[in-house]
């Protein structure tokens, strides 16, 4: 049985005013993988996702869900949920619970499972405490959470995330983090767009550029962020966590070949020389490592 939940072929799309969003676009997606899309602004990501979800009509290109072939835009929606990257556009009803409640009862679905289905995902956005809340007065977010939810309830395989990293503070981002693998937890698959590289290091399992509507580069966050050629076509930013990595490296202070994701594994990497370096100093003296890197900040 494959493992491969979508397949994108040769798709292409222009706007009414001629303009070209996509060019020959191919590539696949596996069953509980987060992928991340990266691309300038303007070079298809929107686009892109609305044609695979339905909102855009295909004319140029095939898409395959679990190996079959969906032309029916109606169909894909069915399929394949988006979460748009303001909360704003994608919020209609008056109370939170009625939000997340709607995609299931548009569906006809009964009312014990439509329930059961909002209550599912309240608490696995751990929102419960806002089901009566309107959600038009609630925190950029908890307005996030909220729809995030409302795509829960409908229990679709994959998930679409278009720049859900728009507006948070850092403190939400982290909780942002934490969703995203409550969702592959539950057995989703994540399509994401986004401009922030280290989001994309600290989470991504494989990751897509895009630029000029073509398909540039595809492969793990580390290699590809490790590319300048890349880095510059695509106007990419190295994470920065990896600059600060590849610094340390430079000085002789850190020999470890695993990349930290995040400042938790850096902390920990540094530590563990510390540790190592304070132990040699002890029989042996200062380490060679250490005086190189003294020698060259001096």
């Amino acid at each position: 049985m494959s493992n491969i939940i979508l397949q994108v072929e040769n798709l292409s799309f222009t706007y009414p005013n001629r303009r070209q969003a996509l060019d020959d676009i191919s590539f696949q997606i596996e069953k509980g993988e987060k992928v991340f899309f990266h691309g300038s602004n303007g070079a298809g990501k929107t686009t892109l996702f609305q044609c695979i979800n339905g909102l855009l009509k295909i004319k140029q290109g095939i898409v395959r869900f679990n190996g079959r072939i969906v032309k029916s835009e109606r169909e894909r929606m069915k399929l394949i949920s988006i979460v748009f990257q303001n909360a704003e556009d994608q919020i209609i009803a008056g109370s939170v619970f009625d939000e997340v409640a709607f995609g299931p009862i548009n569906h006809g679905l009964p009312k014990e499972e439509v329930v059961q289905r909002a209550e599912h995902a309240l608490r696995i956005m751990n929102i419960e405490y806002l089901r009566n809340y309107p959600p038009h007065f609630l925190s950029y977010g908890e307005k996030k959470r909220v729809t995030i939810a409302s795509v829960l309830s409908m229990e679709q395989e994959m998930i679409i995330l278009d720049e859900p990293t728009a507006g948070l503070d850092g403190h939400q981002k982290e909780e942002l983090v934490e969703i995203l693998d409550n969702l592959a937890n539950e057995g989703h698959t994540l399509l994401i767009s986004t401009h922030e590289s280290d989001f994309s290091l600290r989470c991504a399992d494989r990751i897509i550029v895009l630029e000029q509507g073509k398909l540039l580069a595809e492969g793990k966050a580390e290699e590809l962020f490790s590319r300048n050629d890349i880095l510059e076509k695509a106007s990419l930013v190295k994470p920065i966590i990896m600059e600060v990595y590849e610094k340390l490296q430079e000085y002789s202070y850190i020999e470890s070949d695993h990349l930290p994701k995040d400042i938790k594994e850096l902390s920990i990497l540094l530590h563990q020389k510390f540790i190592a370096s304070k132990t040699d100093s002890m029989f042996f003296g200062e380490p060679d490592s250490i005086s190189a890197t003294k020698q060259r900040l001096e």
